[in-house]
């Protein structure tokens, strides 16, 4: 059986970049989550004794923790890094765009609502206008986020 490709009706980067922006609100809440865990994180300053035998080892809790707070704040500095390139290349659009790209993947809401926003803000009415003006912008931050290397 000879198997067929599936015809993709965009480039390949037009969905890295929908796959990016869409990452772009669950990155916001785990930064938050992030820096509240980090915040929260100290350094264990209380003794226990017991009665119970311990091993002979010792385990260094500090040192424990240093690891995990250098890990975290790692994964914070990344996660910040892209939300803000997102927020740079978004900001380089023209009005119209920007409004599109931010109502619906920044915001996470329906074409729909973000038609309707066009529609009121920039007096956009035609579906196919809406569509293309998107697919516009996804195109120009695939240029912006440098997505379109491999083409």
């Amino acid at each position: 059986m000879q198997q067929t490709e599936k015809k993709l009706r965009h480039p390949p980067y037009h969905y890295a970049v929908i796959n990016r922006l869409t990452r772009y609100k669950p990155n916001c809440d785990r930064i938050a989550y992030i820096e509240k865990e980090l915040a929260m994180m100290g350094v264990k300053t209380t003794v226990t004794y017991s009665d119970m035998p311990h091993g002979s080892g010792t385990s260094d809790s500090t040192g424990d923790l240093a690891s995990k707070i250098g890990d975290k704040k790692r994964e914070l500095l990344q996660l910040r890094n892209e939300v803000e390139l997102i927020d740079l290349a978004v900001g380089m659009l023209s009005d119209a765009k920007r409004l599109i790209i931010t109502t619906r993947y920044l915001e996470d809401q329906q074409d729909k609502y973000a038609q309707w926003l066009l529609k009121k803000k920039h007096a956009v009415r035609a579906i196919q206008t809406y569509y293309t003006m998107k697919d516009q912008a996804i195109d120009e931050l695939a240029d912006k986020m440098g997505e379109k290397k491999g083409e």
